[in-house]
């Protein structure tokens, strides 16, 4: 039999510790470029939590990690979808300008009203598309009646020099439009 000779625990403790600083100077220096902000604050983050799990003996709790991971893919998927989206259907028709769509009820009616907006390029003409869609319950039957309406008006008649909005013309055009939408729809309504 061959006699092992016992070495003291310390030593073994020094040895791992050299060996453990021999490693780290051998490590590839971090160089990066000291004009950019994010390239510093990564580096430093990434030196902590290297520094962290390798001498401070903390064992790192990758959830955070994870998370972003799962939140990456799915970002991923959505572009992919929206880019499979935009290749199937045509930019001009996916292109929606509406901005509001509002209901009001009375009674058995019920009024529906689609508001799109659209400027053409060069032009400081605002379109204002007023798209209003009536169900009126009679007997057993509904009747749906739909108007259409555009006003169109320059920037200039509701923003001063300094391009501060005058609210109150803006406001009068808008329920103008209103009225002559349901004016439209009275007017069909009696025919």
């Amino acid at each position: 039999m061959e006699e092992i000779e016992a070495k003291p625990l310390s030593s073994l403790t020094e040895k791992s510790l050299q060996t453990e600083e021999a490693s780290l100077e051998k490590e590839e220096p971090i160089i990066v470029n000291n004009s950019n902000l994010v390239e510093l604050k990564n580096a430093c983050d990434d030196y902590i939590q290297k520094l962290f799990v390798s001498k401070a003996n903390f064992r790192q709790n990758n959830t955070h990690t994870d998370v972003k991971l799962v939140l990456g893919y799915l970002a991923c998927g959505f572009a992919l979808s929206g880019g499979y989206y935009g290749h199937k259907i045509p930019f001009n028709e996916a292109k929606e300008e509406t901005i509001f769509v509002g209901e009001f009820e009375e009674n058995d009616k019920k009024h529906t009203i689609t508001i799109q907006t659209n400027t053409k390029r060069y032009s400081d003409i605002y379109n204002i598309i007023y798209e209003y869609i009536g169900n009126e319950k009679q007997n057993s039957s509904i009747k749906i009646r739909n108007a259409k309406y555009t006003l169109s008006k320059s920037f200039g008649n509701w923003f001063d020099v300094k391009g501060q909005m005058d609210t109150e013309k803006f406001e009068r055009d808008l329920f103008e439009g209103l009225e002559i939408i349901t004016y439209i729809d009275l007017i069909t309504k009696c025919r």
